[in-house]
């Protein structure tokens, strides 16, 4: 039967937005399987919608108008669904479309979406990988980033064209002197180049032509064979760099021209003579051959490479995720000029990126750029916190310029910049005025402008926060470019000194905040990918992936470990993806397999590794000794481990079992969970005492036990009071990385909303005011980074752009503004529980869930607090509010219902009066 599919009528009163697959937006070159996919309702969906979605898959746009032309479709009741249509193979290319109706039978629809699948296996590759001869005296100051080309002919234009390419290392790549790279950066992305790699698909289509045609390629070291983690030397995966790429053009005929990598190919070299993502980049402008991304060049004396096998048991796949590209433009600000020496420019934001600095420059000058994230006394960039990583950039010209100069293929942290060699202002052509005053020393050349180019992975921004307390926005902006400098290819720790790697104890912390801001669906997936590929034979996890040192016989500590479940969990709650922790779940129940194993009475004391605890937490005592003969440094934890340890092992059981569930594994499901109650009540008979005290009596182990559902009822309430008491005697926090993400929400959830406000407001050291009140742009390692008396607390471990301490950014979403979706994909339930922070005049908060977009606004008028709330068409809220108030849904509430929870609405927009009442 045949049904054309209406146009949109104006007065449906829903719309559908966002149809993406595998968490991205009309993807090309997504992995064969089963992809989620996925769309929302927009705001205009107060009637709500009328039974099912409609979800049309065909193999061309047209054809989805015909039922008799599907390839596939299906009727679910929420706004996702795992593609289940025939296999997908290697190059098939699909157009879908969802469909609904609201309440009174008009239809919406999204506009057509695509998604098409890339190379899905080594055995679809022809060619091989092809490298640069070795150089007999390479090192890492001079080591060349080879130039390869690769010129054809063709006898039309083709009316399809992909170009499917990969590296060991990272590549740039130019077809017909347009760069295809241009759009994202450090292609093809960091995985354990041991275990998996990832390609990428291009639609060349467009720049190709009738006769002579030209690939161009620059690749470098990268991830691969430069320096990575803490390794001590370049080279842990690989000692050069190599390339793979593969063309496919088809003409009017349905001739197919391939090209791909092999000894015809031609290899040469450049201006571009080191580079390192963690060292720096070094450029000889002189020595660029001219042209030589043009089809006429010639590359006669340019060298044939060498071929090299696909390494073995090595998995090549279609890139699950976005690339890295580049975010805005920051201006820098000249600080100071040091005579002779450096200028110096503050670009006002610690961003990971590079310096872009435009300006003439003398050839017999060499233009050098350091990098680093605070100035130092002296206004000089602060270097000693990098460690092994420079962060440094050189340039040499051939000729004044003008010139554009910016690295290539490194990757800096900063927000100075100190540049040497810039040219002087030429002298003024007329006398000058001796009346005026004159300014004495060096002048930079007008025609100079520098900047830094941030980076950022390319998600989605979905979510909002602001409050009438500038203070607050800052630390919310703080927390966001955070996420964004850290979540590049992997979560890393850090982004500027020598490690920058995927700790998963700091990711599992700020994914929860994360996902409020961004939309990490596709990111998490590949992250959690990378785990899965360190699991050693036993089901062990690593701290951190890839694992750079090697961390195959060292098992990963309790909250390091365990941040794998967190992101599976995270994955398949707020994100529904289903296809993902499908992929992932043996992985998931292996490592909880093997915790059990090692710890069968469930207290967490065995295969812990390094058990790092709550790692950077602060003493909770007079003076700063630990215990006889150890000086304070942060590098410790203050509550005891196996405290610590065991809660994590509670909270991981939890997580699988809702994995399970969530999978249709019952059995699992139940076993998890059975297994998780025994080890909570394993952690209060061994840890909690009779009067509610745990053992090591420390804010962490009170706020952990409450946060994760340890204790639960009149033994909670008597955590909170121990917490309560352990804040005062200290009078701030002492919480590290897998304490402080609990504490704040603990005390608003149990009627100590003024002692958590007190705790988040709190300007001076520790706190998150106090990195703000110091510079800071983003959130810091430690509580200490900068002293109150301006000096820098260590310079071994101390950076100022890391994830762990803004996972207080769930607080802000969720208490201040009130705004709480961690039930509302699978519930259809958003909670609005509000802190009404009494120093407040108004907060709001705006989430685009997977379901749709939430929102949560209150303002204060008097004792009066109106709040503003908006329900997608697929969800409801329940509004609770602090005891002493009560709620009064005006005449727009339509729909509001008393619940015993609370006040229960519908899809729409509504207004509530919130008003001093009765105790409820």
């Amino acid at each position: 039967m045949r049904s054309a599919h209406p146009d949109r009528d104006s007065s449906v009163s829903i719309s559908l937005h966002r149809p993406v697959a595998g968490h991205r937006h009309d993807p090309l070159g997504i992995p064969a399987g089963n992809p989620l996919l996925s769309w929302s309702v927009g705001q205009e969906g107060e009637a709500g919608v009328a039974g099912a979605f409609e979800i049309r898959v065909a193999e061309s746009e047209a054809a989805l108008a015909d039922s008799d032309r599907l390839v596939w479709s299906a009727r679910v009741t929420r706004p996702w669904v795992v593609y289940d249509g025939p296999a997908l193979c290697s190059r098939d290319r699909l157009y879908w479309q969802v469909l609904a109706r609201d309440a009174d039978g008009a239809v919406a629809a999204t506009e057509p979406a695509s998604f098409e699948v890339g190379l899905a296996g080594v055995g679809d590759w022809r060619g091989s990988w092809i490298s640069a001869v070795p150089h007999r005296f390479r090192r890492e100051s001079w080591d060349p980033c080879p130039y390869l080309r690769r010129a054809f002919t063709l006898d039309g234009r083709p009316e399809r064209a992909r170009l499917y390419a990969t590296a060991l290392g990272l590549y740039r790549m130019w077809v017909n002197g347009a760069e295809l790279t241009s759009d994202a950066f450090f292609r093809p992305g960091w995985t354990d180049y041991r275990r998996r790699l990832y390609h990428q698909t291009f639609d060349c289509t467009h720049l190709l032509h009738a006769g002579d045609n030209v690939i161009c390629v620059v690749v470098a070291n990268g991830w691969y064979a430069g320096r990575v983690g803490l390794h001590r030397e370049p080279g842990f995966y690989g000692d050069r760099p190599a390339f793979r790429a593969q063309l496919e053009a088809h003409g009017p005929d349905d001739a197919e021209t391939v090209v791909a990598t092999d000894r015809t190919w031609r290899v040469g070299y450049g201006a571009v003579l080191a580079t390192d993502l963690i060292r720096g980049e070094l450029q000889d402008r002189r020595q660029e051959p001219e042209g030589w991304h043009d089809a006429g060049f010639d590359d006669g004396d340019w060298n044939a490479p060498d071929e090299r096998e696909h390494p073995e048991d090595v998995v090549l796949e279609p890139q699950p995720h976005d690339s890295i590209r580049a975010c805005r433009i920051h201006e820098g600000r000249l600080v100071h000029e040091h005579g002779r020496g450096p200028a110096v420019f503050d670009f006002g934001q610690n961003v990971v990126g590079w310096t872009r600095v435009d300006s003439p420059l003398e050839p017999s000058v060499e233009l050098i750029v350091r990098h680093g994230e605070i100035l130092s006394p002296h206004r000089r960039v602060y270097s000693e916190n990098l460690r092994g990583a420079f962060q440094e950039d050189r340039y040499a010209v051939g000729h004044p310029g003008p010139h554009r100069l910016e690295p290539s293929f490194a990757l800096h942290g900063f927000r100075y910049a100190e540049v040497w060699g810039l040219p002087e202002a030429p002298a003024p052509a007329a006398p000058v005025d001796p009346a005026e005053p004159q300014r004495v020393g060096f002048r930079l050349h007008p025609d100079t402008r520098v900047v830094a180019v941030s980076v950022e992975t390319g998600h989605d921004a979905v979510g909002t926060f602001e409050c009438s307390d500038e203070r607050l926005n800052a630390l919310a902006r703080s927390i966001e470019w955070t996420v964004r400098d850290n979540f590049l290819e992997v979560a890393t720790d850090c982004p500027q000194r020598d490690e920058r790697m995927g700790w998963l104890g700091d990711a599992g912390v700020i994914a929860p905040t994360a996902a409020y801001m961004f939309d990490i669906g596709a990111f998490l997936a590949k992250f959690a990918q990378d785990a899965a590929d360190a699991q050693t034979s036993d089901g062990a996890i690593p701290s951190y992936v890839p694992p750079v040192p090697p961390a195959e016989h060292i098992p990963g500590a309790p909250g390091w470990s365990d941040g794998f479940v967190r992101l599976v969990h995270l994955l398949v709650e707020r994100y529904a993806d289903i296809a993902s922790a499908g992929r992932l779940y043996d992985h998931v129940r292996r490592f909880v397999d093997h915790v059990d194993r090692h710890n069968p009475d469930g207290i967490r004391v065995n295969a812990v590794g390094a058990d790092f605890g709550d790692w950077l937490s602060l003493p909770e005592h007079d003076g700063h000794t630990i215990h006889p003969g150890y000086e304070y440094t942060g590098a410790y934890s203050t509550s005891p481990r196996r405290v610590v340890g065991t809660a994590h092992s509670y909270r991981t059981f939890v997580e699988a079992a809702e994995i399970a569930s969530r999978l249709d594994r019952d059995t699992d499901a139940a076993r998890y969970a059975a297994r998780a109650e025994e080890i909570r009540e394993a952690y209060r008979s061994r840890f909690v005492a009779a009067d509610g005290t745990i053992e090591g009596d420390t804010q962490a182990v009170y706020a952990q036990a409450v946060g994760y559902g340890l204790l639960r009822d009149k033994e909670a309430e008597a955590a909170v009071e121990h917490l309560c008491r352990r804040i005062r005697q200290v009078g701030h926090l002492t919480t590290g990385i897998h304490g402080t993400g609990h504490v704040l929400g603990v005390l608003a959830r149990h009627g100590r909303a003024d002692l958590a406000v007190d705790l988040l407001t709190r300007a001076e050291y520790p706190g998150w005011l106090h990195m703000l009140a110091n510079g800071a742009t983003t959130i810091w390692e430690r509580w200490d980074g900068i002293r109150s008396d301006g000096s820098v607390a260590t310079s071994e471990m101390n950076s100022f752009n890391h994830c762990a301490l803004g996972g207080i950014g769930t607080f802000l979403y969720e208490c201040l503004a009130g705004l709480d979706a961690s039930a509302v994909t699978w519930d259809g339930r958003v909670d609005v529980r509000p802190v009404y922070a009494p120093h407040l005049d108004w907060a709001r908060a705006s989430y685009r869930s997977p379901v749709g977009t939430i929102e949560s606004e209150w303002r204060r008028d008097g004792a009066t607090i109106h709040h503003r709330i908006v329900v997608p068409a697929t969800a409801t809220a329940v509004v609770q509010v602090p005891d002493a108030l009560t709620v009064t849904p005006t005449p727009a509430a339509d729909g509001a219902a008393a619940a015993a929870s609370g006040t229960e609405l519908g899809a729409g927009r509504h207004q509530l009066v919130v008003v001093p009442g009765a105790v409820r």
